[in-house]
C-alpha cells in the first residue's frame, strides 16, 4: 500500500529526499560563501522546519548581488521545491509558481533552471494525482538533462519518474529508472540521495511482490538514518518496513511499526500524518479479524482525513467498507467502497482500484444485487488484466498462469465435494482442461516468440536504414539523405510552382577550435550547432550535416526573402549563445549562403549558388548572410 501524504514540515523533507536540488551549483565568479553554505545545507538533505526554510531562503536572496544571475536562478529552484504543500490548493499554487518561472526562463535551448523547474512541477502534479498529464513534460526534462550531460539532473529526473511509475504499478519501467538513478548517485558520491533512492527501489520490489528483499533494504536504511540522527527519514522508512511486513502477512509486527510511526507524528503535532498511520493500523487489524478495534480507529481517522488527501482517503474508505462488510453492515459498506473506488480512480492507483472493485463485487453479492456484483467483478477483471499488460514481466506471467491453474483446481475440488458420484468424470474433465491450458500456453509462447523475432527483425531493419541516412555525431540527416530530400523538394517545387530555398552554412574558423581546444570540444560545438539549428526550424524543414563543419538547411515553401530572414536569425542565435558552457573563452559564429529555386532541374546548380553565396559571406568577414 502506498499513501501520498504530505503534511506540514514533513512535506518539504519528503520532496527533498526524493529529488534534492537538481543539477550543478552553477559556480559563479562572484564570491558569496554564505549563500553557498545555505545551498549546501539544503542539498545535504538535513531536516529543516518551515520557519528555518523561510528564513534561510530570505537570507540567501538578500545576500545576492544584482548581477549574480547563477545564484538568483538557484534561489528560484530552491523556492520551488520548498513551497508549502499541506493541501491541494497549496500544491496547485506550487505548480503555478513553476509555470510562471518556466515562462520567464523560456529559451530555445534547454537550461538547468528550465529542467529543474519542470521536475519540480511534475512532482507536485504527481501529488495532485495528475499522473496522466505529466509524463510528456517529465520525459522531455530528462531528455534535456541528457543533452546537457548533467548526471545529477539525470539522476534526479529518473528517480522521480521511477518513483511515479512504481506508484502507478509499472514496475519494469520503474526499476529501470531507479536502478539507473542509483548508479548515478553512487558514482557522484551522494550517499544521502543514494539511500533515498534505494528506499524507493525497496518500495518497488515490495509492490512487485518481493517484500522479503524489500525488507532487507529497508532495515539497513532505517539503521543508517537513525545513526545519522535523521529522524524524519527513519520514520518514513519505518512506515515502509510496516508495509513490507504487511505484504508478508506479519500483521501484528506491522501494527507495532505503524503505532511507532503514529507516536512520532503525534510528538511532532502532525495530526493528519498520525491519522494516516491509524488507517494502516486499522487495515492490519482487519487481517487479524479484530473488527471492533479496526472500526473504532478508522472512524477516528475519518475525522482528520479529507478527500483532497487522495492516497489516505482512498485506503481509509476501502478499510471502512471492508469492516462494515464483515460486520454485515453492507448498505454502509457500499457507501464507503464507492468513495474508495472514485479516489483510487482519480489518483490512478491501479492496485488500490483492483482491491476496491473486488470488495465492491462481494458487497453487492451480500446485498443479493447479482447484476451489480457481476458488473463489478467484470470491472475488476478488466482492471487486473490492464495492469498485467502494463508490467509485461515474466514473473507476472508466471504468477498469472499459476493463478489460472489454481483456480481450475479449486473449482474442480469444489465440484467433487458437491457431487461425489461424478468424481471420475470431473477428474477426466480436469485433466482435459489442464491439457488445453498447456496447449494454449505452448501456442501462446510460440506466437510470442515468433512475434518478438519478427518485431526485432523489423526494428533492426529500420535501425539500419536510419543509421545509413543519419550523421553519427549530430544525429542529423547525412549528406546522402539531405541531398536526396533536397532533390525531392526541388521536384515538388517544379510541379506546384511553390518556392524552395536552401541555406548552406559552416562554422567559422572551426579548424582553430580543433587545433587549440581539441577534437572533443570541436565535436561538442558541432552537436550544439546542430541542436540550435534544428530547434529553430519547422517540422517540415530538413537540417543535414553534409561535411566536416558544413550544414545544409532545406526550406520547402520558403522564398528567398524569408530564407534570408531565417538565416540571419540563425546567425544571431548562434553568435549570442553562451559557448563558454562548452569551454571557457570559446566563441563561435557561422557564415551562411542562401539560394532559392528559379528554374533549376537538378539540385546541383542550386547547391552551387548557395556555396557561392557562402563564399561571399566568408569574404565579407564571416558571421553574416549572403544570397544568390
Amino acid at each position: 500500500m502506498f499513501k501520498s501524504i504530505l503534511t506540514g514540515t514533513v512535506n518539504c523533507l519528503i520532496l527533498f529526499m526524493l529529488v534534492g536540488i537538481a543539477g550543478k551549483t552553477n559556480a559563479s565568479p562572484i564570491d558569496n560563501p554564505r549563500a553557498d553554505e545555505i545551498y549546501q545545507l539544503f542539498d545535504s538533505g538535513k531536516f529543516l522546519s518551515d520557519d528555518d526554510i523561510s528564513k534561510l531562503l530570505q537570507e540567501y536572496k538578500d545576500s545576492l548581488a544584482s548581477n549574480d544571475v547563477a545564484r538568483q536562478q538557484l534561489h528560484t529552484r530552491l523556492t520551488c521545491w520548498n513551497l508549502p504543500a499541506d493541501n491541494s490548493e497549496q500544491m496547485k499554487a506550487a505548480v503555478r509558481f513553476a509555470d510562471e518561472h518556466l515562462k520567464i526562463y523560456h529559451q530555445a535551448t534547454p537550461s538547468l533552471i528550465q529542467i529543474d523547474l519542470q521536475l519540480c512541477k511534475t512532482w507536485f502534479l504527481h501529488y495532485l494525482g495528475k499522473n496522466d498529464t505529466l509524463f510528456a513534460d517529465l520525459d522531455t526534462a530528462i531528455d534535456n538533462a541528457y543533452l546537457l550531460e548533467d548526471p545529477r539532473l539525470i539522476a534526479d529526473g529518473r528517480s522521480i519518474r521511477g518513483t511515479i511509475l512504481s506508484y502507478m504499478g509499472n514496475f519494469s519501467a520503474a526499476l529501470e529508472d531507479l536502478i539507473t538513478a542509483q548508479n548515478l548517485y553512487e558514482t557522484l558520491n551522494l550517499p544521502y540521495w543514494a539511500n533515498v533512492n534505494l528506499g524507493e527501489l525497496a518500495n518497488s520490489y515490495r509492490r512487485f511482490g518481493d517484500a522479503e528483499n524489500a525488507l532487507k533494504y529497508q532495515l539497513k536504511l532505517e539503521q543508517y538514518y537513525r545513526q545519522q540522527n535523521q529522524l524524519f527519514a527513519a520514520n518514513k522508512i519505518n512506515n515502509e518496513i510496516a508495509m513490507s511486513l504487511e505484504e508478508l502477512a506479519r500483521y501484528q509486527e506491522a501494527i507495532v511499526r505503524y503505532q511507532k510511526g503514529r507516536d512520532f507524528w503525534l510528538s511532532e503535532n502532525e495530526i493528519t500524518a498520525a491519522a494516516d498511520a491509524s488507517i494502516s493500523i486499522g487495515g492490519n487489524l482487519i487481517h487479524l479479524n479484530r473488527l471492533d478495534e479496526a472500526k473504532a480507529i478508522l472512524e477516528q481517522a475519518e475525522k482528520q482525513i479529507k478527500s483532497d488527501n487522495e492516497g489516505s482517503y482512498s485506503y481509509m474508505n476501502l478499510y471502512l467498507a471492508n469492516v462494515h462488510n464483515k460486520l454485515n453492515n453492507n448498505t454502509q459498506a457500499l457507501e464507503y467502497i464507492q468513495k474508495a473506488e472514485q479516489a483510487f480512480s482519480d489518483s490512478e492507483n491501479a492496485r488500490g482500484l483492483n482491491s476496491a472493485l473486488r470488495l465492491k463485487s462481494q458487497i453487492y453479492q451480500d446485498l443479493a444485487l447479482w447484476q451489480e456484483a457481476y458488473n463489478s467483478l467484470l470491472a475488476y477483471v478488466d482492471s487486473h488484466l490492464e495492469l498485467d499488460k502494463q508490467t509485461m514481466s515474466d514473473r507476472n506471467t508466471e504468477m498469472q498462469t499459476r493463478f489460472n491453474t489454481d483456480k481450475i483446481q479449486s473449482e474442480n475440488e469444489w465440484l467433487v465435494q458437491r457431487d461425489k458420484d461424478k468424481e471420475q468424470q470431473l477428474q477426466i474433465l480436469q485433466r482435459n482442461e489442464q491439457m488445453q491450458i498447456i496447449i494454449i500456453i505452448l501456442v501462446a509462447i510460440i506466437l510470442v516468440i515468433v512475434s518478438v523475432f519478427a518485431y526485432k527483425q523489423l526494428v533492426r531493419k529500420k535501425q539500419f536504414k536510419v543509421l545509413a541516412l543519419t550523421d553519427d555525431l549530430t544525429k542529423l540527416s547525412n549528406r546522402r539523405d539531405t541531398y536526396a530530400q533536397g532533390q525531392h523538394f526541388l521536384k515538388a517545387a517544379q510541379q506546384s510552382a511553390k518556392p524552395f530555398s536552401i541555406i548552406s552554412f559552416d562554422a567559422d574558423h572551426f579548424k582553430k577550435v580543433n587545433d587549440t581546444l581539441g577534437h572533443e570540444i570541436g565535436d561538442k560545438v558541432l552537436v550544439k550547432l546542430a541542436s540550435i539549428c534544428s530547434s529553430m526550424m519547422r517540422e517540415t524543414d530538413v537540417v543535414g550535416r553534409v561535411g566536416g563543419e558544413e550544414f545544409l538547411v532545406l526550406l520547402p515553401n520558403i522564398d528567398k526573402t524569408k530564407a534570408i530572414e531565417i538565416a540571419n536569425r540563425l546567425i544571431d542565435t548562434i553568435a549570442n549563445y553562451d559557448w563558454s558552457q562548452l569551454s571557457p573563452h570559446l566563441e563561435q559564429t557561422i557564415s551562411a549562403g542562401v539560394a532559392s529555386y528559379s528554374n533549376e532541374t537538378e539540385l546541383s546548380p542550386l547547391l552551387l549558388k548557395a556555396d557561392k553565396a557562402l563564399y561571399s559571406a566568408k569574404a565579407a568577414g564571416r558571421n553574416c548572410v549572403k544570397a544568390e
